[in-house]
């Protein structure tokens, strides 16, 4: 076989593989386009839920006596949802806020799972360091918000020193 011969089959086989691999690539391209746009909706709405809860979460501490001082306070990959503070028992509180349908699979206390306590735990202490109040007292409250499937929020749960530090 001739050597001319090989290399114009290697090459009509080189041309035909990047024709299919370009096919499956814009393919891809498509797909990943539907599916990005899916998601950023439906985070946009989960943003948009999300901060419906907090405004209803911190509504209900407020009526409970509670200050707000700061919402979603970040440091680097955690976020306080709510930082609040008792002037009756002179106590800084760090507030999670879990919004869940009302039928959903695990309720929102129980959705604080380890990791996100670690990353939690790391960020309370980072706002003691940096506004240095490390010397008051502070907890850790989960408030729970169930959402029918109208939108009402039914029922608000508030768990208190919840175990964190």
């Amino acid at each position: 076989m001739p050597a001319t011969f090989k290399w114009s089959v290697l090459f009509f086989l080189q041309r035909w593989v990047m024709g299919i691999w370009k096919q499956i690539v814009e393919t891809l391209s498509k797909q990943w386009e539907r599916v990005r746009s899916f998601v950023c909706v439906k985070s946009a709405r989960n943003i948009d839920l999300g901060k419906q809860g907090e405004d209803l979460a911190a509504r209900f501490l407020k009526r409970k006596g509670l200050k707000i001082l700061t919402r979603n306070w970040t440091h680097g990959k955690g976020e306080i949802d709510l930082v609040a503070f008792d002037k009756c028992h002179n106590t800084l509180i760090f507030v999670e806020v879990k919004l869940r349908s009302a039928n959903a699979f695990v309720p929102g206390y129980f959705a604080v799972n380890g990791k996100k306590k670690d990353i939690l735990r790391k960020t309370c202490k980072a706002y003691l360091r940096r506004f240095g109040s490390s010397n008051i007292c502070h907890r850790f409250d989960v408030v729970a918000i169930e959402v029918n499937r109208t939108g009402n929020f039914p029922r608000i749960s508030h768990y208190e020193n919840v175990k964190l530090f």
